[in-house]
């Protein structure tokens, strides 16, 4: 029931602090949440084979190769990007910047994984249409 509570905090939050910055704290905590999901997933995958055997590995890895894995790994590149682009926004904030051009920093940074989703769904696309 904690968690549930937690949740509807992070929205009002968000609904009272309508800023760049709640945005981004926000966004960086669930980011934060989904890539420590996603290592233990990753670990069990990896751990399969110990667990089941060959057999189960090599049948859980050619389930990785379709369409809907793949879009799951398009939006883990996303998750990985926006985490790793707000940390580093964050450390020049912290020491260099202050709070004067967060904003604008948060935005061009925004601009930047965007930049590089788009780059990165062309090779998506084409590896789903090679297949």
């Amino acid at each position: 029931m904690n968690i549930i509570k937690n949740i509807k905090d992070l929205k009002n939050d968000l609904l009272l602090n309508k800023n760049t910055g709640t945005l981004a704290w926000i966004m960086h905590r669930v980011t934060g949440l989904l890539l420590t999901l996603y290592i233990f997933m990753h670990l069990c995958v990896l751990g399969s084979e110990l667990w089941w055997g060959a057999g189960a590995f090599d049948a859980l890895m050619g389930n990785f190769h379709k369409p809907v894995f793949k879009a799951m790994e398009f939006c883990l590149i996303g998750v990985i990007g926006y985490h790793i682009i707000n940390g580093i926004r964050i450390i020049l904030a912290d020491f260099l910047i202050k709070t004067r051009g967060q904003k604008k920093l948060f935005w061009l940074f925004m601009v930047i994984l965007a930049a590089g989703m788009i780059f990165t769904l062309i090779f998506f696309v084409q590896d789903i249409l090679n297949k």
